[in-house]
């Protein structure tokens, strides 16, 4: 149980520190605003236009992203353990 909530918890911690980090903010400029990694999942329209479009989010690209960050954090924890094991064993 202690192994899935650190797993889950690690996710949601990458997954975050991810989407900071990665995000574009250029409304300052007269540019767009996204977020995600790797997929960008929800993007703000911004600086002066005629025609100002809905901003977008994408349900599917968020799924996909918390996924991912779910992946490496197993795959990170399996492989952590499996080279702890075989330096005890050694």
């Amino acid at each position: 149980m202690r192994r899935i909530l650190f797993i889950a918890g690690f996710s949601v911690l990458l997954f975050v520190v991810l989407t900071c980090v990665t995000a574009s903010i250029e409304t300052p400029s007269d540019g767009n605003d996204t977020f995600g990694f790797p997929f960008r999942f929800y993007k703000i329209y911004g600086g002066k236009r005629s025609f100002y479009p809905p901003n977008e989010f994408s349900v599917v690209m968020l799924l996909l992203d918390v996924v991912i960050a779910i992946l490496v954090v197993w795959i990170g924890n399996v492989t952590f353990i499996k080279l702890r094991t075989k330096n005890e064993n050694a």
